[in-house]
């Protein structure tokens, strides 16, 4: 069977090419009673407009660039595959496409996103793990490429630029207070030791927590590589320290910290509802690990309707700077070993 066309259907209907292409295009053109007809008659053949076409007309693809980023083979990545899905939803169900490709540093990605857009290939692009010294956003700026960032400016607060980002130190001081009601003074932190803003947020919410405790926080804090064998290492301390319980700046870490805890037991608690994670990834949850979530579901759909109100010129009600809370997804604990060699 035939591929429907503008021309075939506007002869099945008795009217003009023009005006079925302005029902699809610039409806308002059409008195009311042939719209209706005309769409009627579009669902039931199934046609579809040519998007290469389309782009030709309106010089616009509807496509946006997204880099994907590294796991680094830890238990977090999960996050950015979720926020990559969500973020694909969210875009489809406003007629645009994600074209994902892959860069070794942001001067690559940079490099990427620059022959993209002056190709005609994208629209715009949708940035992720801003820093303090990214210069992604006034390069992109400089380009006149359309874009909006996951994560907030760290380096540029006053950046023009619409972004939506996730409260990391929020989720953590919940975490640690759940461990006070819990019973437990004695609360080390165990984070990543890569220097991140995210990961000095997550710091912070420890210490927003700990607030009123009278303990040597400096004897309690634990930065290192994010290697759940270095979790291991770290929470070994802290028990030496006399540390009962922990918040772990990512679940690698929960994770290596709870076999020590399973190892050398503190009477009255359980391990598993001494130990607190970032990131609620599948094995927090296997594990019954009480860890912090990130509502990256929350964030697709305010970004992507950021970034159509850049790519459309809309204006109108769009927030275009929003920090959305992480919470704390809490769990009781399972009684499960969990030892490291």
């Amino acid at each position: 069977m035939a591929r429907p066309t503008l021309i075939s259907l506007a002869k099945e209907l008795g009217v003009s090419r023009q005006t079925v292409s302005n029902v699809i295009n610039a409806p308002h053109l059409v008195k009311e009673s042939t719209r209706e007809r005309v769409r009627e008659h579009i669902e039931r053949s199934g046609y579809r407009p040519s998007a290469a076409a389309r782009a030709l007309r309106t010089n616009r693809t509807r496509i946006v660039a997204m880099r994907i980023l590294s796991n680094l083979g830890t238990l977090n990545g999960s996050v950015m595959d979720r926020y990559l899905h969500a973020v694909t939803e969210a875009l489809e169900e406003q007629g645009y496409h994600p074209v994902l490709f892959a860069a070794k540093s942001e001067a690559e990605e940079l490099a990427a996103l620059t022959a993209l857009f002056e190709t005609g290939a994208v629209d715009g692009a949708m940035l992720s793990a801003t820093n303090p010294t990214d210069t992604r956003p006034a390069e992109l700026r400089r380009l006149g490429m359309p874009f909006v960032a996951f994560g907030r400016p760290w380096g540029e607060l006053d950046a023009p630029h619409p972004w939506v980002d996730i409260d990391n130190a929020v989720g953590m001081e919940e975490g640690t207070r759940l461990l006070r009601e819990r019973g437990h003074t004695m609360i080390g932190y165990v984070g990543p030791s890569n220097g991140a803003m995210i990961d000095r947020k997550r710091h912070e919410g420890w210490l927003n927590g700990m607030k009123g405790v009278d303990v040597d926080l400096e004897a309690l804090d634990m930065v290192v590589p994010e290697v759940t064998q270095r979790g291991f290492e770290a929470m070994q301390v802290l028990r030496a320290r006399g540390a009962t319980a922990a918040v772990c700046g990512t679940d690698s870490l929960a994770l290596g910290a709870l076999s020590v805890l399973y190892e050398s037991q503190v009477d009255g608690f359980l391990p598993a509802q001494s130990i607190i994670g970032y990131d609620d990834s599948p094995v927090a949850e296997a594990l019954g690990i009480s860890s912090v979530f990130q509502p990256v579901e929350q964030v697709a759909p305010l970004i992507v309707a950021q970034l159509i109100a850049e790519l459309e010129n809309v204006g109108g009600p769009v927030e275009r700077h929003t920090l959305i809370p992480s919470t704390l997804h809490v769990r009781q604990g399972r009684a499960l070993p969990v030892r490291l060699g």
